[in-house]
């Protein structure tokens, strides 16, 4: 999963200057530049990869691991009862984080990078094997309801 920098500066809890003079000094491994205008910063087990030197302070930015990705599921008992039944108007969507349900509804827009996850032997906690990940925020869309926006919550977790 590829992050910005604004996105890298609020995981590192570090300003967005800062996460730039690590990008011009070359720190910061795997990142590269789209178009000569915007930086893309590989993620490594949720967090970017900065190299260290050897003089000078050592770097002091938050290296905790946070929980606030926002996940897309797809509801298949819903897409079998659409289908089959007339008139039946079920959400199939549901954004969840951890596992509470923040919304659900038919369609979902995600402001920013994602990456769709397949995983037949290892299920999600609700039992899915297919869902998208995401750190940005989902606009939900509820033919029925209206729309909601779920933004992005960044938590800190000790472990």
């Amino acid at each position: 999963m590829f992050i910005s920098t604004t996105e890298a500066a609020s995981l590192l809890s570090i300003s967005t200057q800062r996460v730039r003079v690590l990008l011009k000094e070359g720190r910061i491994q795997g990142a590269r530049k789209i178009n000569n205008r915007a930086w893309v910063i590989p993620l490594h087990e949720g967090m970017p990869r900065i190299h260290r030197r050897r003089k000078g302070p050592k770097p002091r930015w938050s290296s905790h691991q946070r929980c606030g990705k926002n996940t897309v599921h797809f509801n298949r008992n819903h897409i079998g009862i659409n289908t089959t039944k007339k008139n039946t108007d079920l959400t199939i969507l549901s954004v969840k984080e951890g596992s509470s349900n923040l919304a659900t509804g038919h369609e979902a827009e995600i402001h920013g990078p994602c990456r769709i996850v397949y995983r037949a032997n290892k299920p999600h906690s609700c039992g899915a094997t297919v869902w998208i990940e995401t750190l940005a925020a989902v606009t939900m869309v509820d033919y029925k309801e209206g729309i909601f926006k779920i933004d992005n919550k960044w938590v800190l977790t000790d472990e």
